[in-house]
């Protein structure tokens, strides 16, 4: 291995240690209380050698974010099957999430209160690009269902991978943020899940037969 490699595997290392101590402060803190001072204390680290890294808190946060989004796509793939149709992978897909939500709490909401950050992603984009790798992975699922005539086509693709994303992901923010108040009307976890993927999945099949849900997660 060369110098210049294996300088380049060094710097690699380092920033996954950073962004490692990082997830300590921030889980535990949170954006706003969390600082840079915190993150290079945890990393053992000086404050001059973490911004040769990372130019702000924010940066740090997406890191974390683009970390997160890796883990949650590890679920995703290992939810579908080539056997089942599409309409059943969206479904799968759906459990998968559900479950992210839950082994994974922390990513979930730095991933989810990240989306609400008003973030400058520089003159490239003006978009939040992790998102920008999740979309194509339901849009591609929902279209080969409307070509199979498994999912109903009165929605184009787009549009509804987006619809799907933000519903369920507003259900899982709504039982962690809210949970006293759901559980004040006697309603349990799994009966708000429940609920809302029956809300979904008889919007989205294209066949007139009832389904049954498999809510096993």
């Amino acid at each position: 291995m060369g110098i210049a490699e294996r300088k380049e595997r060094e710097k690699e290392q380092r920033r996954n240690e950073i962004i490692k101590a990082a997830e300590k402060v921030f889980f535990e803190k949170g954006i706003k209380g969390a600082t840079m001072d915190d993150v290079a204390d945890t990393a053992e680290l000086s404050k001059g050698t973490l911004y040769l890294y990372f130019n702000n808190k924010e940066d740090l946060y997406y890191a974390i974010c683009i970390k997160g989004l890796s883990v949650l796509n590890e679920y995703f793939l290992k939810s579908v099957s080539p056997e089942k149709t599409s309409f059943e992978n969206l479904f799968e897909i759906g459990k998968a999430y559900i479950r992210f939500a839950k082994e994974h709490a922390d990513y979930f909401h730095v991933m989810t209160h990240f989306d609400a950050m008003d973030y400058d992603f520089g003159e490239s984009s003006d978009e939040n690009p992790h998102l920008d790798d999740v979309m194509p992975f339901f849009i591609e699922i929902i279209e080969k269902g409307q070509k199979d005539g498994s999912v109903t086509t009165d929605l184009p693709a787009p549009l509804m991978a987006h619809l799907l994303w933000t519903q369920t992901t507003g259900v899982l923010r709504m039982m962690s943020a809210k949970k006293l108040h759901i559980e004040s009307y006697d309603i349990k976890e799994e009966d708000m899940i429940l609920g809302h993927f029956r809300i979904i999945v008889d919007g989205i099949n294209a066949n007139p037969e009832p389904v049954s849900l498999n809510l096993e997660l």
